[in-house]
């Protein structure tokens, strides 16, 4: 007989759904207020919003992983995930998830070396909390440097501007792609927990096998999850939990070390407790 299927707290699952419909909304905002602020010529306002923008569409991707516990029936320590979405080094070390990979990294993940991967990617998560961190300050705060007092005007470029505005819109593209699945697994969380659960299992095993398997096993829930929702779409053709996936981006997509795989459309689910490992 099948192990049951961990009941699914539906009530709490809307709640993160909600919460992320809200925190996108704000993400995008602050995204049109910022540009309001450039226009005005407060490129360093400007630069300070965007990094607010981009913290919060970390938050969505961290809901994500949170919704995909309450599927698989992982502990989750709410008290913790809360405190993170608070700290802003928790928030720019998600989003460096999203950042390509140095080529020290990419080229240890080609021969295989995933200690030295994950080394170098932790190293691009300080690098790029430290600068994010310190960018958001010097928008704000006159500062001392080099014997004298600077102005956010002064240390804030139109260029860092610009980076960072280029960075926001591609962050925020992900965030939606991630909000929308959030609403898709809302409306029929049972379609795909037993696929879930199943992968999930096989990534806990896989320390002590190969670590590019992982890949093998994202490939196989993949297919097998598409082929049951489009056959389920096609039984039930006025049901929106299929709407858009053909042809669409997937959100929480991520390659071997759990980094975002920008080539990939694989859906980066149940890999939490990975990084939490990881990290």
């Amino acid at each position: 007989m099948a192990e049951a299927l961990p009941k699914i707290d539906r009530a709490f699952l809307s709640v993160l759904v909600r919460g992320a419909e809200k925190t996108f909304d704000n993400a995008e905002k602050l995204y049109f207020e910022a540009e309001l602020l450039a226009k005005a010529g407060s490129t360093a306002r400007a630069l300070c919003l965007h990094q607010i923008s981009l913290e919060e569409c970390s938050k969505i991707e961290n809901m994500g992983a949170w919704a995909t516990s309450l599927l698989s029936g992982l502990e989750v320590d709410q008290n913790k995930i809360l405190a993170a979405f608070r700290r802003h080094s928790s928030k720019n070390k998600s989003n460096a998830y999203m950042l390509e990979g140095s080529q020290t990294e990419n080229d240890a993940k080609v021969r295989g070396d995933w200690d030295t991967a994950r080394e170098e990617f932790k190293k691009l998560q300080m690098e790029f909390h430290k600068a994010s961190n310190e960018a958001k300050n010097a928008s704000l705060y006159v500062d001392w440097k080099n014997g004298e007092f600077v102005s956010p005007s002064e240390q804030i470029t139109p260029e860092m501007l610009t980076q960072v505005i280029e960075r926001n819109q591609t962050f925020l593209g992900y965030a939606h792609n991630s909000l929308k699945m959030l609403k898709r697994l809302d409306k029929s969380p049972e379609d795909l927990q037993d696929l879930l659960i199943e992968f999930i299992e096989a990534v806990e095993k896989m320390p002590a096998e190969k670590p590019d398997d992982l890949m093998a096993a994202l490939q196989r829930f993949l297919d097998t999850g598409l082929k049951r929702l489009k056959a389920r779409a096609r039984a039930a053709p006025f049901r929106h939990v299929a709407a858009g996936l053909p042809n669409q981006p997937l959100p929480f997509a991520a390659d071997d070390t759990g980094r975002r795989d920008h080539t990939s459309e694989a859906p980066r689910v149940g890999l939490e407790s990975r990084r939490t490992r990881d990290a």
